[in-house]
């Protein structure tokens, strides 16, 4: 005879409530083993391992419907590949989107810790306008960065074959192009940034653009760098946001 458990000791065994139990019964996901005349709900092993998955399939994330499907399904084990992949890729997509809020919201702290900052720029929301601008601004920039490395390997290759075959001349021609257009291009998207992006003082919240020469040669982080405020004469990490 096996081992038959009430409800309240099943409960305690899962750590569930005995409402969640009764809410499983009268879903048809899982049944007593037998309910006594006096109302008294038993389970036994079958029972107790079936609440056990559904369980489990609930902390990753399935849906009681989707459980219930998949309990009643006589392919089983087939269903289960399928909804564990769609149930994967659903998962991954919120994890993605939860990233994406986090980075959001940590940009925010990030400006949060400059209080001046809210006084001069109109509100949060302009703030965020402004971070999501300047990520898209980084974007097309490292673009057009990866095209310039890419112009630079196929110019050594060049190089590396007019040497191998002894075109002296050629060689030192193509070198010179390759040396100009390459600082021509780095600097001009050095400075197409630099058009397009301004600094907040964490001092006095004033909003400036510092001289191109100083923006390439100040230290930064991604977010900050470090400038003379010309308002409060501060020298800080300065906020780096998108102009209007």
């Amino acid at each position: 005879m096996q081992e038959k458990y009430s409800i309240g000791e099943v409960a305690a065994m899962l750590e569930v409530s005995t409402r969640t139990l009764r809410f499983y019964d009268e879903k048809g996901l899982v049944k007593p083993a037998y309910i006594e005349e006096n109302g008294y709900r038993f389970y036994e092993k079958e029972q107790i391992r079936q609440i056990e998955l559904i369980i489990y399939l609930k902390e990753l994330g399935f849906s009681l419907k989707q459980i219930k499907l998949l309990i009643q399904d006589e392919r089983g084990g087939q269903s289960l590949d399928l909804l564990l992949e769609q149930q994967y890729r659903k998962n991954k997509q919120k994890i993605n989107e939860l990233n994406k809020r986090q980075k959001q919201i940590e940009n925010l702290q990030k400006i949060n810790f400059l209080p001046a900052t809210l006084t001069n720029i109109s509100d949060i929301t302009n703030i965020m306008r402004k971070e999501k601008n300047l990520t898209a601004l980084r974007s097309r920039l490292l673009v057009w960065g990866g095209l310039l490395t890419l112009f630079e390997i196929a110019g050594i290759g060049t190089a590396v074959y007019l040497y191998q075959m002894k075109m002296t001349t050629i060689l030192v021609i193509e070198v010179v192009a390759l040396i100009a257009i390459v600082f021509a291009t780095a600097w001009g998207l050095s400075r197409y940034y630099y058009e397009q992006v301004e600094y907040v003082c964490p001092n006095c919240g004033d909003v400036f653009i510092p001289s191109f020469l100083t923006f390439n040669f100040s230290p930064h982080t991604p977010k900050f760098r470090k400038l003379t405020c010309p308002k409060c004469g501060k020298k800080l990490y300065c906020l780096e946001i998108c102009r209007d």
